[in-house]
């Protein structure tokens, strides 16, 4: 026999089978004792041979009960039973006549609890073979003892039952097979959310069986709906309008899985609660332009609903479907719920972080190009104004100067540029870095025409790639505005490298900003003062901005968690 998936099920069928075992060997002991006519042949070895089998039935329940069946002893006490059976049959005027026929059915139910339809398929023509031969030499023996019309029936019982048990059978298996089924959903892969959906649709038709699939759900807060149409030709996912599909199925269905059987107007809708026919005729149950893509006399539809959607399921094409197909309709409809709602989160994550990147974008381009280029317009107006003063010599510098600043900006766009490209874990490392830094100040210096020095303080390795890709526009807005702001002769910026933090200070010898005081990051955001997108920038990356600001120059440090990024 084959081995059973679950061996928690097989000790708890073994512990049924060892009880009722010894309840059946008890009562036919008691008969025999009840009725002495019983058996006719072979009184005194019946009682004996009755006797031994509660030993061994007592004997088996008490070896089976604490422990899983495994191997040769399900097998051995199942071909054990079928024999013992057989001699108190024979014993008792064969099956035809004997009161111990029920065993043989015992048997049976025995090979369907053990291993399912396949078992009742084997002990079936084991028993029947036993019933012939028994029956046979009891009318050898006596023909007189020989029943025909029991044998008759009897015989007719046996196939009966096995039969039906091999029909229960197999109905378990497919059952196991759904559930087996459904653990085995289709996840979630890759960006695609129509991939994403038409795995899922397609996995439910299979499992359902059906040859049409519509899904229609709608976003909280969202006045669209969206239609997933799959048939064997294809699969079609849209958008639609709130309104273009309103209402989905009659009121008296809204929160309901039903069943609709078109045929006329007396067809019934029939939901799962019992199978109970409601007053709503089969076309009106669900919007006529949803039933234009279901398929067949037959419909199944389901609910669902989750966290930001809600929606329902139709499979069309079910012929001959009862309304004991709702269960799993029901659950199949959950089950495509929940992927359109990953699919769902996943895209609203993918938008909300493509909206992310444009603002960062924006505001670097604002912080570092906008503001470069500013720089020069003045600097050419600067040179317009002082063109007719100065000697040709010195207009010839000063746009040669221009011309550098404009190379160093062009390069520093190619920087920002990659810096939208994925990062390599191979790129940027902390000699890279230093570089890119140290011609940053360069530049800065060169436009505003102030001297900027850049130090090192015990950083000794590579930074986190997310944190290196953000530093420079960090300093170059923190010196832009010093300079802006303080209007400061020199500008200063040191970086500090320590365990699990990252501060970089940039001071001046300016009149500071607007304010005076020390402001950590706190005040800075809840009094809207200060270097409002350098605080942005720097929050996003875990870390916190505080401002030294007075008369004399100002400090701005910012820290950020080097150890959160790694």
């Amino acid at each position: 026999m084959a081995e059973a998936p679950y061996r928690f099920s097989r000790a708890r069928a073994e512990r049924t089978i060892a009880a009722t075992r010894v309840l059946i060997a008890a009562f036919s002991l008691y008969a025999v004792w009840l009725d002495p006519t019983q058996p006719t042949r072979f009184a005194q070895l019946t009682y004996v041979l009755h006797i031994g089998c509660i030993a061994y039935a007592l004997t088996l329940a008490a070896v089976m009960w604490n422990r899983p069946s495994t191997g040769w002893l399900p097998i051995a006490t199942h071909v054990i039973d079928i024999v013992v059976f057989s001699v108190f049959q024979y014993l008792t005027q064969g099956p035809s006549a004997s009161p111990f026929f029920n065993y043989f059915i015992f048997s049976l139910f025995c090979g369907a609890v053990r291993w399912g339809w396949r078992g009742t398929l084997a002990t079936a023509p084991a028993v029947g073979l036993a019933f012939v031969v028994i029956s046979a030499s009891s009318f050898t023996v006596g023909p007189s003892e020989f029943d025909l019309n029991r044998f008759i029936i009897r015989g007719g019982n046996l196939v009966v039952f096995s039969v039906l048990l091999v029909y229960i059978g197999l109905h378990e298996a497919r059952l196991r097979e759904d559930i087996k089924r459904l653990a085995e959903w289709p996840v979630a892969i890759g960006d695609d959310v129509s991939q994403q959906i038409t795995r899922a649709v397609e996995y439910a038709a299979q499992l359902v069986g059906t040859s049409s699939v519509v899904v229609v759900w709608e976003p909280d807060q969202e006045p669209r709906v969206r239609l997933a149409i799959w048939t064997p030709e294809g699969f079609r996912l849209s958008r639609h309008a709130s309104t273009d599909f309103d209402p989905w199925v009659a009121p008296e269905l809204t929160a309901i899985p039903f069943l609709s059987v078109h045929g006329g107007d007396a067809s019934p809708v029939v939901r799962t609660t019992g199978g109970r026919e409601l007053a709503v005729r089969s076309n009106d149950a669900f919007h006529g332009r949803l039933g234009e893509f279901l398929a067949g006399p037959h419909v199944a539809s389901a609910p669902f609903k989750t966290e930001r959607l809600s929606g329902r399921v139709f499979f069309g094409g079910l012929d001959g479907a009862t309304f004991e197909v709702l269960p799993l309709v029901e659950v199949v409809a959950r089950e495509i719920g929940a992927s359109a709602d990953q699919s769902e989160m996943h895209d609203r994550t993918r938008r909300l972080a493509i909206g992310e990147e444009r603002i960062r974008v924006a505001r670097d381009l604002h912080d570092g190009v906008l503001q470069s280029l500013t720089g020069v317009r003045l600097e050419l107006q600067s040179l317009a104004n002082q063109l007719r003063r100065d000697s040709l010599d010195e207009t010839r510098d000063r746009l040669l100067a221009i011309e550098r600043a404009l190379a160093t900006e062009q390069r520093e766009l190619r920087f920002f540029i990659e810096d939208l490209q994925p990062i390599r874990s191979d790129s940027r490392a902390g000699g890279a870095l230093g570089s890119r830094l140290d011609e940053l100040t360069k530049q800065i210096a060169a436009q505003w025409k102030t001297p900027v020095t850049l130090r090192f303080a015990g950083l000794a390795g590579p930074l986190p790639p997310d944190i290196e890709q953000a530093l420079p526009r960090m300093i170059h807005e923190a010196v832009v505005n010093a300079l802006k702001h303080g209007q400061p002769s020199r500008v200063s910026v040191v970086l500090h490298g320590e365990i699990d933090e990252l501060r970089v200070v940039v001071s001046d010898d300016g009149h500071g900003f607007g304010f005076e005081g020390q402001y950590d990051h706190t005040t800075l955001a809840r009094q809207n003062v200060g270097p409002a997108s350098l605080r942005e920038r720097v929050a996003s990356l875990g870390g916190d901005v505080s401002v030294d600001s007075s008369a004399s120059g100002s400090k701005v440090e910012i820290r950020l968690p080097v150890a959160l990024h790694v």
